[in-house]
């Protein structure tokens, strides 16, 4: 996406703020678009995320399975089994050419719409591999999923003893992180919604 120069500060706060963010859980470095191995070119909005924020391997421990984050050099090799068939290599059809996934939750990918700059995740909360409709906008850039990946796993860390005797999620566990997603929505009916795709299924 085009972005105009007078947005140029605002971004590059925004890229520190990331950066910041995603320092907590791992290395970060400046990464430049020579790195990506990928058959199509490489989506303005990762080169400038990559080159400002600059995820290695980071890994965000959460409910469910962790976040993962990769290096540029790598990434290409995280769209098997989303744009091509792992076994046989062949292109997958209910796959558009300018998605790219940019990190995962387990199998569920965050993927980025080159398009509009939009990050899409399957509808609703049952997953990628469960998903009947088509993946939907969840957040409005990759920073803005980054910000929201790194608030959920931040709030999760403060938690000694996130589930009770049961071992269900204590609502004060998913209430913690609803109330970190708003923090960087700004929206509570959004953050709840963002949350239950985390795999915190009670958030209201």
């Amino acid at each position: 996406m085009a972005h105009s120069a007078g947005n140029a500060p605002e971004h590059q706060h925004q890229h520190t703020a990331v950066k910041k963010a995603l320092s907590v859980f791992g290395p970060t470095s400046r990464q430049e678009p020579i790195e990506w191995a990928g058959e199509s070119p490489l989506a303005p909005e990762l080169a400038r995320f990559y080159r400002e924020a600059g995820p290695e391997w980071i890994e965000i421990d959460t409910a469910g399975l962790p976040f993962l984050f990769f290096p540029l050099e790598r990434l290409w090799d995280e769209q098997a089994g989303y744009r091509w068939n792992q076994r046989t290599g062949a292109l997958l059809v209910d796959w558009n050419e300018e998605w790219t996934v940019v990190a995962k939750q387990g199998a569920d990918p965050f993927i980025l719409d080159g398009l509009t700059g939009k990050i899409l995740t399957a509808p609703g909360d049952d997953g990628w591999e469960d998903r009947l409709d088509d993946p939907e906008p969840t957040f409005d850039s990759v920073e803005e999923m980054t910000l929201a990946l790194t608030a959920t796993g931040g709030a999760w860390a403060r938690w000694d003893d996130p589930f009770d005797e049961q071992w269900s999620l204590r609502p004060e566990t998913t209430d913690s992180v609803v109330e970190a997603l708003e923090g960087v929505l700004g929206d509570h009916a959004r953050a709840a919604a963002v949350a239950r795709k985390f795999g915190y299924y009670a958030a209201v």
